[in-house]
């Protein structure tokens, strides 16, 4: 009786508000087009996309939401369903995309791929003791982790920084680290003695996730080698790209940023005690670049050949590329991996710097370094600097920012980019970065001369070592070039040593 009366006072207030000259109430579906795509765009941030950075759930679901309103809802609404498109190293998320681009509306909304190459290396693969011991460093990790916040309760589980470090009791933490113990020697049982069939109902369960396991691991190897070694992975994508109009920019990375699932673990380290269907799923996962490179006795790296074989793809499907963000880096060993072509020894150099005319900004962070002590031979220095000497070869280049940290020698030694800068031609550069690098101070000053100083927005230098030489020279061919857009604010330099 209430919802009619309800109902009745809605309608007289109805009738109040429009009187009867057949005036038609306002509804959302008869606002401008322009203002109904502004309602869309309030969840859809331009800036965030550009740094690679994803919506939260509720914004997606809001999208997803809206686009079964109506038909109308759902062509304004798709385009920004997706878009920042993942897409990993194997056969299912190879064909989401090619889905995804083969749906007009939600193509046309694809601004950003991020290309994930982490990988199931052979080496693990074809090895069960290698398997089971990186994933017994991978559960050790997750026991240190444990230890420590079990060490914080002695202290009254604080950190030294006065933040609350456990989120769970003391008994949690000790039994996923006996459960982690249980497990490692479970595994080392069986491969120290594969004869001798264990009659603990827990250890036996143990050493079947490790054969099943190991099992998984080996057949994601021979589905990742083939994408790569026959060339579906970059052609597939390639075209797919080539069918989302907007899809300019390209992200390549080892990891799927705060959603790995490691990263995962190690904000609950316990995860694998407390959740233990949890453990098949971490016996599968692929390994980041840094981890292969580490791997004791080598390993080969072999999505290295993508990142020069897919901008290639892209080229020859028609499509153009404008951003290019690379956050893996081969910085150990398997340099040459980067060159274009299966011949080693007739790499098509000529192909990726065509790839690359139309590109307007670079990105390059290698790795987390590594323990180095010595410099890289001519053998190896010279695939990387061919590699960025071709990506960067393009008169449209806007944006250069170039992070050598992961390439370091151990007593301070840096890479020494001189022949890049060399071969720079960039007339429209406005930003360029550079840190953890040495070269001659004359081709500093060469690049310098070279710049457009009415263009220039930002000039970042750190941790930029002259082989020989002084920087009065650099730094007052710098200041000729930009002290007036300094001046007025239109250009930041910051060099910091």
């Amino acid at each position: 009786m209430s919802t009619i009366m309800e109902d009745s006072n809605a309608g007289d207030m109805a009738n109040h508000e429009y009187p009867r000259d057949k005036t038609r109430p306002m509804h959302i579906l008869h606002l401008p087009m322009d203002i109904l795509l502004s309602i869309f765009d309030h969840v859809h941030n331009d800036r965030n996309i550009k740094l690679h950075i994803r919506r939260d759930d509720d914004d997606i679901k809001t999208i997803q939401s809206a686009r079964l309103v109506c038909t109308l809802f759902n062509r304004l609404g798709s385009p920004f369903l997706c878009p920042i498109l993942t897409v990993q190293l194997d056969q299912a998320s190879l064909d989401c995309a090619d889905k995804i681009s083969r749906a007009p509306l939600i193509a046309a909304g694809v601004r950003s791929i991020d290309v994930v190459l982490h990988y199931c290396p052979k080496e693990l693969a074809e090895d069960l003791s290698r398997y089971k011991n990186q994933r017994e460093n991978d559960l050790n990790s997750l026991s240190s982790s444990c230890d420590y916040q079990a060490e914080t309760w002695y202290l009254g589980g604080h950190d030294p920084d006065d933040e609350t470090v456990c989120e769970q009791p003391l008994r949690v933490y000790n039994k996923a680290m006996a459960d982690y113990s249980a497990i490692i020697s479970a595994w080392d049982e069986y491969i120290g003695q594969p004869d001798v069939a264990s009659t603990d109902e827990d250890t036996l369960k143990y050493q079947e996730i490790l054969r099943q396991g190991h099992e998984e691991y080996k057949q994601k190897h021979k589905e990742q080698f083939r994408l790569i070694m026959d060339g579906s992975f970059v052609e597939t994508l390639a075209l797919a790209i080539s069918r989302m109009r907007h899809g300019t920019s390209l992200h390549f990375v080892d990891e799927i940023g705060g959603w790995d699932y490691l990263n995962l673990c190690s904000d609950d380290p316990t995860r694998m005690s407390t959740h233990p269907d949890e453990l098949p799923r971490l016996m599968a996962i692929p390994l980041d670049w840094r981890t292969i490179e580490n791997l004791e006795g080598g390993a080969e790296l072999l999505p290295a050949k993508i990142l020069s074989e897919l901008p290639i793809a892209i080229h020859k499907a028609g499509a153009t590329v404008l951003d290019i963000l690379i956050r893996c880096f081969p910085t150990v060993k398997n340099y040459s991996m980067i060159r274009p072509s299966h011949d080693p020894n007739n790499p098509s150099w000529p192909d990726l710097r065509s790839a690359s005319q139309h590109l307007t900004e670079f990105f390059l962070s290698t790795n987390q370094p590594p323990i180095r002590d010595r410099h890289l031979r001519p053998e190896e220095h010279c695939p990387i600097d061919q590699y960025l000497c071709a990506i960067l070869s393009g008169h449209d280049i806007e944006d250069v920012r170039l992070y050598f940290h992961g390439s370091n020698v151990n007593d301070g030694g840096l890479y020494r980019i001189g022949t890049i800068l060399a071969t720079a031609n960039w007339p429209r550069l406005k930003r360029f970065s550079i840190s953890d690098v040495s070269l001659d101070p004359g081709k500093l000053e060469n690049f310098f001369r070279k710049l457009d100083g009415s263009r220039m927005e930002r000039v970042y230098l750190r941790n930029v070592e002259l082989l020989d030489g002084n920087w009065v020279g650099a730094l007052d061919l710098l200041r000729e070039r930009v002290a007036s857009r300094c001046l007025d604010g239109k250009c930041e330099v910051e060099i910091i040593r």
